[in-house]
């Protein structure tokens, strides 16, 4: 049997590299998990704690804001419901993330002197 190339794989349509929405970003995921997701399958913490195999505490600081939604929690989440939700919540935390870190990156970007663009192979 043929490997598989890495071209088989790759993606054509620009399309394919996106999730389908954007995350709300005027609230943490772990907020949005407890305010939108939980409410829309009926589920309260301690019982979807238990169906997913966390612990309630940990679960809990997520769904308060005081904690991230880890790749772990979110293969669960998306076990449990569906791996587009997994998928969304990766994606909603790199973006909280990102967001939430605006103010350092350009600090950064003020304190570091940046490097010329490299040389082409032609000059």
């Amino acid at each position: 049997m043929a490997q598989p190339q890495n071209a088989d794989f790759k993606m054509t349509d620009p399309a394919e590299m996106l999730v389908e929405h954007q995350p709300p970003l005027h609230m943490h995921p772990g907020v949005f998990i407890r305010d939108v997701l939980l409410p829309q399958y009926g589920l309260k913490v301690a019982p979807l704690a238990r169906m997913i195999g966390v612990a309630r505490p940990n679960l809990h600081h997520v769904l308060q804001g005081s904690r991230d939604v880890s790749r772990e929690l979110a293969y669960r989440l998306g076990a449990l419901m569906n791996d587009h939700v997994a998928d969304f919540l990766i994606s909603y935390q790199l973006a909280w993330d990102k967001q939430q870190e605006v103010d350092r990156r350009e600090e950064l970007k003020r304190e570091i002197t940046k490097l010329p663009a490299p040389a082409t192979a032609d000059e």
